[in-house]
């Protein structure tokens, strides 16, 4: 639903933009967007956007709050002095009471006790299991590169758990129908996004560190 919604505003903000520069090339009538910082509606939009679509997250609330401030400093309701002063604190507090917030409402995290692990880093790595043996969970880390995980062709345990970490990469993680997946997300300039259904069997849970990076479930 909330994809949905960014779409439909996507679509009615570029709709608009078209309508009016048509209107003024045909000299239907005249408009201009160079008010002073204009520009700072490249920020504010799609942050806003974002905001609808993934809800609210560090990098949204820190590109939203760099374009109000910008707005109002170059319309002079903020010196410019105070700009400096004020968003480097302010860019602190959102990063420190998200990971906070999280913390504190996350509820109890399962964990990986095993020693089972597959990684890419500088590179990339696909790992296909296919053994008869049951996936009990594992760690799945790509840092600087990218991991492709394939579950699909394995039985479960139901509980399993994976800690999957991605710091400037990306981990894609496969699963087979049937599997309910629990997500546990902690982010900082990164996303974790689960697009598997909600199914009612065995559980698998994915514990997901994304720092500039992404976990894809699949």
């Amino acid at each position: 639903m909330r994809e949905k919604l960014a779409n439909i505003l996507w679509g009615f903000v570029l709709i608009a933009i078209g309508v009016l520069v048509f209107g003024k090339v045909m000299g239907f009538w005249e408009f201009t967007i160079l008010f002073p910082g204009w520009w700072t509606l490249f920020l504010i939009v799609p942050s806003f956007i974002s905001m609808i679509k993934n809800g609210i997250r560090p990098v949204n609330s820190i590109i939203m709050l760099c374009g109000v401030l910008l707005l109002l400093e170059r319309n002079h309701y903020i010196e410019s002095g105070t700009l400096g002063k004020v968003l480097v604190p302010a860019i602190f507090f959102i990063i420190g009471l998200s990971i906070l917030l999280r913390s504190l409402f996350a509820g109890t995290k399962q964990h990986y006790k095993g020693s089972e692990g597959y990684s890419a880093t500088f590179g990339g790595n696909a790992v296909v299991l296919t053994n008869d043996a049951v996936f009990r969970g594992c760690m799945a880390d790509a840092v600087f590169g990218g991991l492709d995980l394939d579950l699909r062709d394995v039985e479960i345990e139901d509980g399993a758990v994976i800690e999957a970490t991605a710091i400037f990469g990306g981990v894609d993680i496969k699963v087979p129908e049937g599997v309910n997946v629990k997500v546990k997300r902690t982010e900082l300039f990164g996303g974790a996004k689960n697009h598997t259904g909600n199914w009612g069997g065995k559980t698998l849970y994915v514990n997901a560190l994304c720092m500039f990076g992404g976990v894809d479930i699949k």
